[in-house]
Parts: C-alpha cells; sequence; structure tokens
C-alpha cells in the first residue's frame, strides 16, 4: 500500500466554478429558514443536495421541506454517500473528494487523488470515505479523523460495493472482461488485502455492480451483459468466504446495471441494446426472488443507464437513469424524463413529464424522506419533491440555485 499526500479542505487551493445559470421548478415557492444563530443550521432532520455548479452543499430541512441559509462549502460536489455521522463527496471538477462531518456541517478532510473519482463508499463507523480512481487504478482511503490517506492498487477500478459491516469493500472495472479475467475485487477493510473473484463467462458477464444481503461475504452479482458489451444480463450470487468462491445459480434477466434487496425482492434495472426474448424495448425493471432463484416477467421502464434506485413509502419504487431518451408528449407539450416510479403492489409504472425547457433529464440523486411520504429527486440539476400518494410533485418546492446533482439524509 502506497501512501498518499493528503490535505484539510483545499477551499483556497482549488476554484470554484463560476456562478452560472439557476435550478429550480417553475412553479416553486423558495422558501428559507435560519433555526439557530449559532455555527449550525440546528435543524433536526437534515438533508444534503450537492450544488455542482456554485461549489456548495446545501441543508435542507426534511421535516417541512425548508432550504437553511447555512450552507458547506467545498468545490463542485457532485455525488455523495453518508455514514457514521460523515458524508464522503466527490469533487467534481477537481482531483479530490472529501469528507464532511455531519456534526460540524464542515468539509474537514480532504484527498487529493491524481485524477477524477468515479465512486464513494463510506464505512459503517465513519471513519473511512474511499474513492475509486480509475485512471490510476487505485482505491484511495481517506481517514475522517487524521486527514491520512493512502491507496490500494486494482486496475481500471470504477464502482465500490461496501458489506454491511463494512469488512469488505467490492470493487468492479469498466472492463472487467479484460482487466479484471472476467472478474471483480473483493478488498479486506482490516488488512486492505485484495482478491481477484473470477469465474466461468456465464457467471460473470460483464459484472458492474452487486447487492449485499446480510452476509459480509455474500452477494448478488449484476452481470451487465450485453449493454457493457458482453453476452447476456445475470443475476449471480457468490460467496467469497472460501479460497475457491462459491456461485449461485445464474438468473438471467434483462438488464442488470442497478438493483436493490428488499426482503427476499432483489429489484433489478438495465437497458439492453437489443431486447431478449420477452423483454421490451428500451429500459425493463424485475423482480429477482432470492429464495426461488426466479426472475419475474420485466416490466417497461425508461431507458438510459440505470444507476441508482430506492424504495419508499407507498410501496413505490423509484428507479433512476441518465442518458436516457426524452419523449415528447404531444397531448401535453411536456417531455417524459428519466425517471420511473413503479407501484410494486400493482407494477404501475408512472413516468413523471416536464417542461422542454429543461435541458438534461438525468436523474443522479434520490433520498425517500424518513417517516414522511415524501421523496426528494435531483433530475437534470432540479431538486424535485414528489408525494407518495399521488406520484406527483408536491404544491411547494425548494428551488436550488445552481446544479443540484445529489441528495442525501443525514438525520434519523
Amino acid at each position: 500500500m502506497q501512501c498518499f499526500k493528503f490535505t484539510p479542505f483545499m477551499a483556497a487551493a482549488v476554484v470554484a466554478v463560476a456562478l452560472a445559470g439557476c435550478g429550480g421548478y417553475n412553479n416553486s415557492s423558495s422558501t428559507t429558514t435560519t433555526t439557530n444563530t449559532g455555527t449550525t443550521s440546528g435543524i433536526k432532520k437534515r438533508v444534503l443536495v450537492s450544488n455542482e455548479q456554485i461549489g456548495n452543499v446545501a441543508i435542507v430541512d426534511g421535516a417541512r421541506d425548508l432550504l437553511s441559509t447555512f450552507t458547506i462549502s467545498t468545490s463542485g460536489p457532485s455525488q455523495m454517500v453518508t455514514s457514521g455521522g460523515f458524508t464522503g463527496v466527490i469533487n467534481s471538477n477537481a482531483d479530490l473528494f472529501s469528507s464532511i462531518d455531519n456534526s460540524k456541517e464542515l468539509v474537514t478532510e480532504s484527498a487529493i487523488t491524481g485524477d477524477r473519482v468515479t465512486d464513494i463508499a463510506v464505512s459503517k463507523d465513519g471513519k473511512t470515505v474511499y474513492g475509486a480512481v480509475r485512471n490510476v487504478a487505485s482505491v484511495v482511503l481517506l481517514n475522517t479523523s487524521t486527514g491520512t490517506a493512502s491507496q490500494i492498487s486494482v486496475p481500471s477500478v470504477s464502482r465500490l460495493v461496501i458489506s454491511p459491516n463494512g469488512t469488505k469493500l467490492l470493487a468492479f472495472v469498466d472492463d472487467p472482461n479484460i482487466s479484471a479475467g472476467g472478474g471483480f475485487f473483493v478488498i479486506d477493510t482490516a488488512s486492505n488485502a485484495v482478491t481477484q473473484i473470477t469465474g466461468t463467462p456465464a457467471q460473470l458477464d460483464q459484472p458492474f455492480t452487486a447487492v449485499f444481503g446480510n452476509s459480509e461475504t455474500q452477494a448478488f452479482i449484476l452481470n451487465c451483459g450485453a449493454e457493457c458489451g458482453g453476452t447476456a444480463a445475470s443475476v449471480v450470487s457468490v460467496d467469497f468466504s472460501t479460497a475457491t468462491p462459491a456461485f449461485g445459480t445464474v438468473v438471467p434477466v434483462c438488464g442488470a446495471t442497478s438493483g436493490l434487496l428488499n426482503g427476499s425482492n432483489l429489484f433489478v434495472a438495465g437497458t439492453p441494446p437489443t431486447p431478449p426474448l420477452g423483454c421490451p424495448a428500451g429500459g425493463s425493471l424485475q423482480t429477482v426472488n432470492t429464495s426461488s432463484l426466479s426472475a419475474s416477467t420485466p416490466i417497461a421502464i425508461t431507458n438510459g443507464k440505470h444507476l441508482k434506485m430506492q424504495t419508499a413509502s407507498n410501496n413505490r419504487l423509484y428507479v433512476a437513469a441518465i442518458a436516457c431518451t426524452p419523449v415528447n408528449d404531444a397531448s401535453t407539450g411536456l417531455v417524459r424524463g428519466c425517471l420511473s416510479i413503479v407501484n410494486t403492489s400493482t407494477s404501475a409504472v408512472v413516468f413523471p413529464e416536464f417542461s422542454p425547457v429543461r435541458g438534461s433529464f438525468d436523474v443522479t440523486g434520490i433520498q425517500p424522506i424518513s417517516n414522511r411520504n415524501i421523496v426528494y429527486v435531483c433530475e437534470g440539476g432540479f431538486l424535485d419533491i414528489y408525494d407518495t400518494t399521488t406520484d406527483k410533485l408536491t404544491p411547494t418546492q425548494v428551488d436550488i440555485i445552481g446544479l443540484a446533482f445529489d441528495v442525501v439524509q443525514i438525520d434519523p
């Protein structure tokens, strides 16, 4: 393991992007609140929204959908992950990622990475933020207490998945059939030892990401298949607790780049370039029963690259895509974007529509708000607030001036 140089927050050394443009919804009621005159916002249910254009992380009162006057300064914040009282954030306009101390509402440590960070993960206790740096073939580790940073060599690492208790970190690459011999990597977070997991072409066909259950050493691998230049998308369970990995039954699916486990149901989404027999054109969502190892009839959703999904109240599943094909609705004059809202009880799907003045419809962040029928969604640089009882935008929206990229709730 090779040591990296590190610095505290590099606000003075990294130039923030220029102020330009604005986000929000054209019927929004932009409101602000200041609940504390001290050094923090004082909000009890805080939701962080990264503003990639302005160069700060906004703080929203998730109990009342109100924008605080307090913000957290950091350069070009984009993707965020939170755990253990700390939030990792990618600085998209620099070779850098940072950690936010949630209690202080400040960026306290940052790691210089040598190239742009493609993904991040945070340990369960919040002590370590992991950054995938594809072009320098490294996973960079940032200690959130001391600011020290180090690296682990992993070829072409692009995506990270951490186990429930944080003892294992899975690393996936963009070209696994070349860089990883058809496989992926397991990092033991205590020793930082790296183990390469390989299998037959049928077992690991362009493995893209994974979903852990309750085990630290068993995960469901999502094989991207044809969507990533392979042959066929599938889901396969892998137990890597022994020297020889144990593969389960390979379950064929239409596409597999995003997954979410809910009980014994593993929701899987993807967009195959040529739909296999029985699959809809464009994007598809299926449920894999992890007991019977069978896949449900696919549901048509938006196309594009599916990277995130979240369950919400009222049996709703929010499925995000980027680079989808916007669809003009001649009857309304609006445009269907990249978000699919699925009622998992009835399989009905709602595709929200927006004014064509939106330049982008990419969905980059989803956060259901605890104990409320509310979901925050970052799409096309806007923060949109949905009601799960109506599948529509709420009457009052929060206006983020800039480009809202990601959203995480940091309080219960």
